[in-house]
């Protein structure tokens, strides 16, 4: 599993456990660091940011 894989994996996990905020963080860092690393258009930086909004709208639910 490469280190992108991986990361994502553990922010979708902490999303499951509830913790919206630190999911968040976790999916935006990678995020960023996708873009630094591989481009600002990489699709894997989308997924990352995407995550982002889903816990966000999930803590406000």
């Amino acid at each position: 599993m490469d280190e992108i894989t991986q990361r994502m994996a553990e922010a979708e996990q902490v999303e499951k456990s509830g913790d919206y905020r630190q999911a968040a963080r976790l999916y935006d860092q990678l995020g960023k660091d996708i873009q630094a690393q591989h481009g600002r258009f990489d699709p894997r930086a989308l997924d990352a940011f995407e995550g982002v909004a889903r816990s966000i709208r999930k803590s406000t639910s």
